[in-house]
C-alpha cells in the first residue's frame, strides 16, 4: 500500500519554485528521510504532506486524501487525524502533567458529547485507560501526574512518543525534532521514533541534518537542493561522497 504519491508536483511562492519533484511513491511502513541545505524544500515538502500548503501544479496524495486540490473542513480533520507531527520542542504544554499531554494525542477522534467534554479535561474511562498504558509502554509507567515542565529533556521525549501512540497516526512526520538536542538525547529520539513508528505501523518520514542520526531514522533517504530532487537511494548508499556532493555549492 502506498502512503505518499506524488507526479509533477511544483510548490511556488513569491514568483519562485520552492520545489519541483518529477514523481514520488513512499509505501506504507517505510522510514524515510529527506536531507539537504537549508532552502532545498525539504521542510515545503513536509508542509504540503501535512495539509498546511497546496501544491501549485501537479498531483499529490496521502493515505487516499487528494492535496493537489482544496479540502473540505472535514477531509482536512480526516487527514490531521491520521498524520503525527514531531517537531522541534516537542510542544509540549509544560502546565500539563504526562497524562494530559497524552490524552491529547486522542483529542482527533473524539467528537460531539465525547470532544466537549476532553475540552474541560473529563475523558472517558476508555481513553483514561489508553494513556496510561502508552505511557507505560515508553517507560513512564506510574508517573502520569507530574507536569511535563518538571520532567527531564529524555523523559519529555518519551511524553511525546507516548501522545503518538494515543493518537495512532498512520504516517509521522518529523520536522527536524533533534534540533534542540545533545547528542545523546538526538539519538534516544531518534530510536525512539523510529520504534513508535515500528509499533503503530506507519510510515515515518522525517527532516535531519546529521547524517549521523540517518541509520537511526531511515532505510531510505532523499536528498534536495534548491527544490530538486539530487538523489533517492538506500541509507547504506549515502556515502560521504555522496553527501559532499549534495551540500556543494552549485555552480
Amino acid at each position: 500500500m502506498t502512503t505518499i504519491t506524488a507526479q509533477d508536483l511544483s510548490v511556488q511562492a513569491g514568483g519562485r519554485e520552492l520545489l519541483a519533484l518529477p514523481q514520488l511513491a513512499i509505501a506504507q511502513g517505510e522510514r524515510v528521510a529527506i536531507i539537504g541545505a537549508n532552502g532545498a524544500g525539504k521542510s515545503t515538502l513536509l508542509r504540503c504532506l501535512a495539509g498546511f500548503m497546496q501544491p501549485s501544479h501537479g498531483r499529490l496524495t496521502v493515505l487516499g486524501h487528494a492535496l493537489h486540490a482544496p479540502l473540505s473542513r472535514g477531509e482536512l480533520r480526516g487527514l490531521r487525524r491520521e498524520v503525527g507531527q514531531v517537531l522541534q520542542g516537542l510542544h509540549l504544554v509544560g502546565r500539563l502533567d504526562a497524562l494530559d499531554n497524552t490524552l491529547i494525542g486522542a483529542l482527533g477522534r473524539l467528537q460531539g458529547l465525547a470532544a466537549l467534554r476532553s475540552w474541560a479535561r473529563w475523558y472517558g474511562p476508555g481513553d483514561m485507560a489508553a494513556a496510561q498504558a502508552a505511557l507505560a509502554r515508553v517507560g513512564l509507567g506510574g508517573r502520569g501526574g507530574e507536569r511535563v515542565d518538571r520532567l527531564s529533556g529524555g523523559e519529555r521525549q518519551r511524553v511525546a512518543m507516548a501522545r503518538l501512540l494515543m493518537q495512532g497516526p498512520r504516517l509521522i512526520l518529523a520536522d527536524e525534532p533533534t534540533a534542540s538536542l545533545d547528542p545523546a538525547g538526538a539519538r534516544d529520539l531518534c530510536q525512539g521514533l523510529s520504534s513508535t513508528a515500528h509499533d503503530l505501523g506507519a510510515t515515518l518520514v522525517s527532516v535531519v541534518h546529521q547524517a549521523e542520526l540517518l541509520p537511526l531514522l531511515a532505510d531510505r533517504v532523499l536528498g534536495l537542493r534548491q527544490g530538486r530532487l539530487l538523489f533517492d537511494r538506500p541509507t547504506a548508499q549515502v556515502d560521504a561522497a555522496t553527501l559532499a556532493a549534495l551540500y556543494a555549492t552549485p555552480p
